[in-house]
């Protein structure tokens, strides 16, 4: 248990899920209160889903911070997933997504600069319900290191890293699979290769 308390709310989820049925409940009621409420939001969504994919580390600032402020927030976010921290989203006043910016993009632009201003303002996002070849599509056509699920009206509920989105994609047999040690790194059969070299 105390492993899995200390988990991120996306693997403790997981890890849940993996439990008997009759298992969960009790498991749940023994987790911190703030990750109990994670880890039950992720329950809620099918595991093929953006919404079953998604973490709930990310971050997110007021338009009006400065690139200097949210980069020293990455600094200090020492408990997040650091997969999520490559990108850093803008927020609208009323919290909405407004923009993105890339952490390589935020260590590039002027300290002072407004994030909102230096943020791009046409991010690309997800719905709780998009299925895995949506989400592996779309991160895959604009280099996404990241991907932001949205809720009904623009808020951010969560973010697909792209390590997550390829575990997802890549089949579980394949996953699994012993490395063929009779091939080289070419690909070829290892008789083959020596073969070619003489």
């Amino acid at each position: 248990m105390d492993v899995l308390s200390h988990m991120r709310a996306d693997d403790a989820a997981d890890a849940v899920m993996d439990l008997p049925q009759e298992r969960r409940t009790g498991i749940l009621t023994l987790l911190p209160a703030a990750q109990q409420t994670k880890v039950m939001t992720l329950l809620g969504y099918h595991d093929a889903t953006a919404g079953g994919l998604m973490g709930t580390d990310f971050l997110a600032l007021p338009g009006t911070a400065t690139i200097a402020e949210a980069l020293q927030r990455v600094r200090t976010a020492t408990t997040e997933q650091p997969e999520a921290l490559t990108t850093i989203y803008s927020l609208n006043p009323d919290g909405t997504l407004a923009g993105v910016i890339g952490l390589v993009q935020a260590l590039q632009a002027d300290p002072t600069a407004l994030l909102g201003d230096a943020a791009d303002p046409e991010p690309v996002s997800a719905t709780t319900g998009d299925d895995i070849i949506d989400v592996t599509t779309t991160m895959a056509d604009y280099n996404l290191l990241a991907l932001p699920v949205l809720d009904d009206h623009g808020h951010i509920l969560g973010v697909i890293t792209v390590d997550d989105a390829l575990e997802a994609a890549i089949p579980p047999d394949w996953a699994h699979r012993e490395p063929n040690r009779n091939t080289t790194k070419t690909g070829q059969p290892e008789s083959e290769w020596n073969e070619h070299k003489q």
